[in-house]
């Protein structure tokens, strides 16, 4: 299984302590390209073990009415910074727990691979693991639930402690045809440090489709926005996703 995800998340507005919206007064915009390799090392397709590969692009602008595409070029007006590099590989492991196939538990230990102030500025730069808890439930013959939760763990260097950061999201989608899957997604976001003091939280809304032209090869296009929130950027992020199987 090969996927290559693109996100482009940008911002120019983030919630306060006290869950009110500010005006960054900047626009921060951050394109973020994942290669993910997964092969199935057992006969019954429990077991899977995967690479990945990020690649970040990040840019800060001036005007806070700038366009998010300004990262895809090499304008210099009104730029603040500009960076990008290869920040991380992961080690992944998926597998099927239970004789119940729609639950799966994958595990992704990121090593960073770039360094100094390009590194801090595109936000891949520490040693993290990720828990991933994945279940499919089918309700009736046309639609869907897909929930996931995320635990995740970046742990200390010399700049920062380690924190924990809790993704949650639940998606609903419908079978509209054979091969044309709309959804719709919610979802929550925590993370605290090593105290448990909370850190940061958002809630975020999504609608998306997916095209499976066959059961090998399939494209989703996403969009999901960060719509409240404490002490967290307001987020809107643009995602397009190709899955291949092999």
């Amino acid at each position: 299984e090969v996927i290559l995800s693109n996100s482009l998340l940008t911002t120019n507005a983030y919630y306060n302590d006290d869950r009110n919206r500010i005006d960054a007064g900047e626009r921060y915009t951050y394109l973020i390209n994942t290669l993910q390799v997964t092969h199935g090392i057992s006969a019954s397709g429990r077991l899977n073990l995967g690479l990945d590969l990020s690649y970040r692009t990040g840019r800060a602008d001036a005007d806070p009415d700038s366009s998010p595409l300004a990262v895809f070029g090499n304008s210099s007006e009104g730029l603040i910074q500009y960076e990008r590099a290869f920040t991380s590989f992961g080690i992944r492991a998926r597998y099927v727990p239970t004789r119940n196939r729609n639950f799966v538990i994958q595990h992704v230990f990121s090593i960073p691979i770039s360094s100094g102030e390009a590194s801090e500025f595109l936000g891949d730069n520490r040693y993290a693991l990720n828990t991933q808890f994945l279940y499919t439930q089918l309700l009736g013959r046309k639609m869907f639930l897909f929930g996931q939760a995320d635990i995740y763990v970046r742990f200390e260097d010399d700049q920062a402690d380690t924190d924990f950061t809790n993704p949650v999201y639940l998606f609903l989608t419908y079978l509209a045809t054979d091969h044309f899957f709309p959804f719709l997604q919610v979802g929550m976001t925590n993370a605290w440090d090593v105290d448990f003091k909370l850190l940061r939280q958002s809630f975020t809304y999504g609608v998306g489709l997916q095209y499976q032209f066959n059961t090998m090869f399939n494209i989703n296009a996403f969009y999901n926005d960060v719509f409240a929130g404490k002490t967290t950027y307001r987020f809107n992020a643009y995602n397009l996703g190709v899955r291949v199987v092999f």
